[in-house]
């Protein structure tokens, strides 16, 4: 065991030297060097200028090289090079981030100038290095072996020293020195990569809350199924049960009944074709209008039960969402009699009043339901009027289960502008 950690670790080591993602990373490295030349030119005339005897020194002067880093860093914030950069990182560094949505904000040019800043810096030094030592470590392995071979009897008068007679050794130490330099300048930069080339924080949140919408979407569309479709297979039953009973005793209501099944049915399937509809990418169709208050007639009629309604006030009033979602809640609570209720019959009472709209469905219960306080249905009534500022909840008292929920009126302002964000622009 210990004889196999002792071989995985120096392989380990010794792994970025054939490994090809560091020679990928090399080539990202001479691209900062090229990046880097024009900024040592400029800075080698000003040193030039200020000592005109110094020749071709300014261009390899430490002094000269971070004097150019603030030029390098103002250009970048300037120079249109975002994609030229992602592309590099992705191709050369293998880095993996996702672009940010707007590459035209302040967060994101400053980072992007800081990665072009690092590319160069780390470039234009790496490419120096390797202009440098590569031919001589060229130099210390030729003649250190024509040392040992001995074809040359002293080592040459361009270099001499312990490194040329150890050339054969040197030579590869320098050049293994080298590319493990630019191995961890290139594992360095591709962690980097995410955080200064990828999206950054107003990026994330701006995904954050469109996954949230999406979400919500995706919630209020099984909401929308789950009350519509699942309250049309409950009046399809019980409409359809009633007809079987009495299909020879009374033909007449038997008709009557499946005629409410069919008309139900077909109802359900227009619903469940517009919530599908609204899942294409194709949306320039036009889908038929939704159930409001003005049906509530129709629905306590084809409920399946035996319904008292009152509604009084004035019903325009009441906007259109607020209109269709109070037709939604009587419908769920229509819905959850017929299911649940000793006696498939209900009193719906809807009053709108200057402030509020206010819905009240009692059914008979003799004793206290169990389980119904936290079903899916007066969840989805919940959820209908708090989305328009109202409340809505259950209780059981005196025989009788009630549900309550209040709908504000004055949400018709809200609504329109809603509907205009959600209003194809033409």
């Amino acid at each position: 065991m210990s004889s196999r950690r002792w071989h995985n670790g120096p392989m380990r080591l010794l792994a970025p030297l054939w490994s090809r993602a560091t020679y990928r990373g090399w080539v990202w490295i001479i691209l900062g060097g090229a990046l880097m030349m024009p900024f040592m030119m400029v800075g080698a005339v000003l040193y030039n200028w200020s000592d005109p005897s110094g020749g071709f020194d300014g261009i390899l002067s430490p002094l000269v090289y971070l004097g150019v880093l603030p030029l390098v860093a103002a250009a970048s914030l300037l120079l249109p090079d975002r994609d030229v950069e992602r592309t590099a990182a992705r191709r050369l560094l293998g880095a993996e981030f996702a672009s940010p949505t707007d590459d035209d904000t302040w967060n994101s040019r400053w980072r992007t100038g800081c990665w072009f800043t690092l590319h160069a810096a780390v470039g234009g030094l790496l490419s120096g290095l390797t202009l440098a030592l590569v031919p001589f470590a060229v130099y210390l392995f030729y003649n250190g072996a024509l040392l040992t071979v001995g074809v040359l009897d002293d080592a040459p008068p361009l270099y001499s020293g312990g490194l040329v007679e150890w050339g054969l050794v040197t030579g590869p130490l320098f050049l293994a020195g080298l590319i493990g330099a630019i191995a961890l300048a290139t594992a360095g930069m591709r962690a980097l990569a995410p955080g200064l080339l990828g999206q950054g924080a107003a990026d994330r949140l701006a995904a954050s809350r469109a996954e949230a919408a999406r979400l919500a979407a995706r919630n209020r569309i099984a909401r929308e199924l789950h009350d519509s479709v699942g309250h049309a297979l409950s009046v399809v039953v019980i409409q359809s049960e009633a007809a079987a009973r009495v299909i020879t005793a009374d033909p007449d209501f038997a008709a009557q009944a499946m005629s409410a099944v069919g008309e139900t049915a077909r109802g359900a399937l227009a619903e469940l074709d517009a919530v599908i509809g609204a899942l294409r990418e194709d949306r320039d169709r036009s889908r038929g209008p939704q159930r409001d208050l003005a049906d509530l007639e129709t629905l306590a009629a084809e409920s399946g039960a035996t319904v008292e309604l009152h509604v009084t006030g004035d019903r325009d009033a009441l906007g259109r969402i607020a209109s269709r979602e109070t037709y939604r809640i009587v419908q769920e609570a229509l819905t959850n009699v017929i299911r649940h209720a000793d006696e498939p019959r209900a009193d719906v009472t809807v009053h709108i009043g200057e402030r509020e709209a206010t819905i009240t469905v009692t059914s008979p219960a003799a004793r206290r339901p169990r389980g119904r306080a936290g079903g899916r249905g007066l969840i989805g009534m919940a959820e209908r009027a708090a989305v328009l500022g109202g409340t809505a909840e259950a209780a059981w008292t005196a025989g009788a289960w009630t549900v309550r929920a209040t709908v504000p009126t004055d949400t018709r302002k809200a609504e329109d502008d809603r509907s205009a964000a959600h209003r194809p622009d033409r």
